[in-house]
């Protein structure tokens, strides 16, 4: 079984699996800066302009689906969600220019200091993502190479 809710019978026993993690869904918190409206707009409509390019760049890093997040009652914060396989290179290691300009975009809006790292408490996915994400990282070298896991 590759994911789901199995059962094992022990000594007449139900007893549920651990679960199989073959990814990590993380929900990131950032304050930004004052002042740094023009800046955070400017960084949304690069990534959205580069849309493709953007999406590309996911594959090295293990990323399979990142959203940013901002809500009416916290203006000046910026939530980060991102589901990441194993064995990712980090984004500072890249020389894809649209990385350069995501970093420098960061450390633009960003307040040093202030990220915080949400515990995940449960997350629930269907057998079919599961599977699929499963396809895609045997190694990092096999995920860029395959047409479905781009």
């Amino acid at each position: 079984m590759i994911a789901g809710i199995g059962v094992t019978f022990c000594l007449s026993a139900a007893v549920p699996p651990a679960p199989l993690r073959p990814v990590e869904v993380t929900l990131h918190r950032f304050d930004r800066k004052l002042g740094s409206d023009a800046a955070f707009r400017e960084w949304i409509d690069y990534l959205r302009s580069h849309h493709r390019e953007a999406v590309a760049t996911l594959g090295r890093e293990r990323i399979y689906f990142e959203a940013m997040f901002t809500a009416p009652d916290e203006p000046h914060r910026l939530y980060w969600l991102e589901v990441k396989g194993t064995g990712g290179k980090p984004v500072e290691s890249s020389n894809h220019e649209l990385d350069r300009r995501h970093i420098a975009y960061m450390g633009a809006v960003l307040v040093k200091g202030s990220h915080v790292r949400m515990q995940t408490e449960n997350v629930l996915a269907p057998d079919f993502i599961v599977r699929a994400v499963a396809t895609c990282t045997a190694t990092s070298d096999d995920a860029e190479r395959k047409p479905q896991c781009r």
